[in-house]
């Protein structure tokens, strides 16, 4: 019994190797570098530094499929979108030699394009933002007479809010549009919905489709702030929320987990979908604190291992991601002193994803890999989003 878990520069993969070597699993993590935190978990038992998936891809399959083979790997949990993206498109070939709890093709295509999956919700009958899908530079000056402002110029395909801008007349959304389009080729217009709660569901379906856990968290804090990922969060109790998420899914075929994400329009008080997640999300260790454990559930449906049901949770357990984004989030926030809880609340109030009493060399592995990676801004774009 085995897993092989990528991106260990990520807090969410540290937790999804916490969750499952704690059941006694042999875990295995893989990154770009040896130095991140979930390298230096007690859980993890080997260490792999593997190619840039992002700059040489073959050169990463044909590593990763040699460490399948060689530590006879069972189940792969692919934890970024470009490790996501690889398993996708390899699934046939790559799913010879290992179990693989990702969606269809389709589907993820769908999820993770922004614009298409908020055209889904509004099918669904779930409110979301209005969207336009500009086909060419040359589409952005006539939609751009039309639309209302301000608007969001948003990527159709990226992580946390990175490419998002908004734009508050016709001039400044050509530009910028043009602008974004270098980067993020031909992003959506969407409606502007103003800053309100935000909030994360977290979904569970088996090999066959059928829902087998949910829960639902608030986002406290964020980083950048106001908008930025979260950098601390909040178990909830919010049925309604989680029917809509369920609604939006239920118009895919999937397998996996997904987080489907929500905001509150502060103009009507309804939670507005923004966009789906479709793989683990960063904030994942406060589900598993919460009684909601998706790594183990997901590795023990890969296995084909019968599971409970999770639809209960506790609520109101905190999580804060402290190394970096609630150090970045104090020294930004012009209220660092009226912070609930504070930055200095200790583990009774609010837990940590990284740093741990019982799991403690994570938290030095992290302060390595920021010594090492100190002038990779790649990675330090890795460490700190969503």
């Amino acid at each position: 019994m085995s897993l092989l878990v990528t991106d260990g520069m990520l807090r969410m993969a540290l937790a999804a190797a916490r969750s499952v070597g704690r059941h006694g699993i042999y875990v295995g993590v893989g990154e770009k570098t040896g130095f991140t935190s979930s390298a230096f978990s007690k859980y993890c038992k080997d260490r792999w530094v593997y190619p840039s998936p992002s700059a040489e891809p073959d050169c990463y399959y044909e590593q990763l499929v040699k460490r399948i083979e060689e530590k006879n790997y069972r189940v792969l949990f692919p934890m970024d979108d470009i490790t996501m993206g690889i398993a996708i498109e390899r699934r046939e070939d790559l799913g010879r030699f290992i179990h693989l709890p990702i969606p269809p093709t389709e589907s993820y295509r769908i999820a993770r394009d922004k614009g298409l999956s908020a055209s889904l919700a509004l099918e669904a009958g779930v409110d979301a933002p209005k969207t336009e899908f500009p086909q060419s530079l040359e589409d952005v000056p006539t939609l751009a007479k039309k639309l209302k402002y301000p608007l969001v110029i948003k990527p159709r395909m990226s992580s946390g809010s990175r490419g998002i801008r908004i734009v508050q007349d016709e001039s400044e959304l050509i530009a910028v549009y043009s602008e974004i389009h270098q980067t993020y080729a031909l992003p959506v217009l969407q409606e502007y919905i103003p800053l309100g709660k935000r909030y994360g569901v977290g979904l569970l379906y088996d090999s066959v489709g059928k829902l087998r856990a949910a829960y639902a968290q608030e986002e406290v804090r964020h980083f950048p702030y106001p908008i930025g990922p979260s950098s601390a969060v909040e178990s909830i109790w919010m049925p309604d929320l989680v029917e809509r998420a369920v609604t939006v899914m239920s118009k895919l075929p999937w397998y996996g987990v997904a987080e489907i994400e929500f905001m509150t329009d502060p103009r009507d008080g309804i939670p507005k979908f923004m966009e789906i997640n479709p793989r683990f999300w960063n904030s994942l260790q406060l589900a598993i604190q919460s009684g909601a454990d998706f790594p183990w559930l997901l590795y023990q449906t890969a296995t084909g291992q019968k599971i409970d049901d999770v639809f209960e949770y506790k609520v109101g357990e905190k999580c804060r991601n402290l190394l970096p984004g609630e150090l970045l989030h104090f020294a930004t926030n012009s209220n660092r002193w009226s912070m609930d809880p504070p930055l200095w609340a200790g583990p009774s109030t609010i837990k940590d994803d990284i740093v741990s009493w019982s799991d403690p060399m994570p938290t030095l592995g992290f302060t390595l890999s920021c010594a090492r990676h100190i002038f990779d801004r790649q990675l330090w774009h890795k460490l700190i989003r969503r």
